[in-house]
């Protein structure tokens, strides 16, 4: 995609090229960008890293709070991620693929759809968003807190036709890099419905004074409606 053709919309489910380039080029981003450059936000500064699980709490374990209602009434934007135990409401735009790797979006304030995976409104397969957890210049991005989310939480999604979707999450879990991505979020348009919601976490090292995440934050949710 070049600068002048703009955003393009998300969640519309297409294929521009073969699978197994998508796949491979996503393996990649997810190993390389989502592991490290994608999700770096870090500078020869080295900036105090915020701590990203919930003080006395195991990560990726329930608190023992009641699960979260889902409110069917409240509105919701088209092409939109509602996290509301972490206060987020951020635009989805489609994940370009420029030579077969999925790259999310500039603006750390949004997340990006694979658009060879599920869309957001479908019957089944896994919809992957992707995005950073801060950048040089930007700060946080919308999926900063994303390892305080907790089972029993409903994510709510919207398509670019404003058709809503609400999930329950079933995991958040930290897999470190260099064992690799976690290969079901390539699942992509068969298999059981889910979403996946991937960025980066853990504890950061340098190298050179510039800083890396040594984990990935995964997010697993059902569709419940």
């Amino acid at each position: 995609m070049t600068e002048s053709d703009g955003p393009r919309s998300a969640g519309r489910h297409r294929r521009t090229r073969p699978r197994i380039r998508s796949v491979v080029g996503l393996c990649l981003a997810l190993a390389l960008l989502v592991t490290g450059a994608v999700m770096l936000a870090v500078d020869a500064r080295r900036p105090t890293p915020v701590d990203p699980h919930p003080p006395g709490v195991a990560h990726g374990e329930s608190t023992g709070q009641a699960p979260e209602a889902i409110d069917r009434d409240a509105l919701i934007e088209p092409n939109t991620l509602v996290l509301n135990r972490i206060g987020v409401r951020a635009p989805i735009v489609d994940a370009t693929v420029p030579g077969g790797v999925l790259t999310p979006p500039d603006d750390v304030s949004m997340v990006g759809i694979w658009v060879d995976g599920a869309p957001l409104v479908a019957d089944e397969g896994t919809t992957l968003l992707a995005g950073h957890v801060n950048l040089v210049g930007q700060g946080n991005g919308a999926l900063f807190n994303l390892a305080l989310m907790q089972p029993g939480d409903i994510v709510r999604t919207a398509d670019s036709e404003g058709r809503p979707m609400s999930w329950r999450v079933t995991s958040v879990v930290d897999r470190p890099k260099v064992d690799g991505i976690e290969e079901s979020v390539l699942d992509g348009p068969t298999g059981p419905r889910r979403l996946a919601v991937v960025t980066c976490g853990g504890d950061l090292s340098y190298a050179n004074g510039v800083g890396n995440y040594e984990d990935n934050v995964y997010l697993y949710a059902d569709q419940v409606n």
